[in-house]
């Protein structure tokens, strides 16, 4: 049996670093499951699932760049920095280099609040 996924199983898989589960997801057709694969990634990222979204700064479609920056900025992780400032810098979609500047200053807030 099959079992559609959903929101909190993708926060579990995102959690866990089940990036072959989340990566069909996102890989597919369903852009309502989609999104919801990037909310859940940005809200339970583990190292694997942060490695493994990087990736998609490259992706061909902008919509996916800007939801990789959006999940980034809410990971609030520093690793993403770099990636983050790459888009914010050389993406040619506007609303990915304006994504990506939302998500650095949400990692920067996250890591002033860390060290507080």
């Amino acid at each position: 049996m099959f079992f559609k996924p959903n929101a909190k199983r993708m926060e579990k898989w995102a959690k866990n670093g089940n990036v072959e589960k989340l990566d069909k997801i996102i890989s597919g057709n369903n852009v309502e499951l989609r999104n919801e694969a990037f909310k859940a990634i940005g809200k339970c990222g583990n190292l694997d699932t942060i490695n493994f979204i990087t990736s998609y700064t490259l992706h061909p479609d902008a919509e996916i760049r800007k939801l990789t920056a959006q999940a980034m900025g809410e990971t609030g992780e520093e690793r993403t920095l770099e990636f983050l400032r790459k888009l914010a810098k050389a993406d040619d979609n506007e609303e990915v280099r304006e994504a990506a500047k939302n998500a650095i200053s949400q990692v920067n807030k996250a890591l002033k609040h860390a060290d507080e």
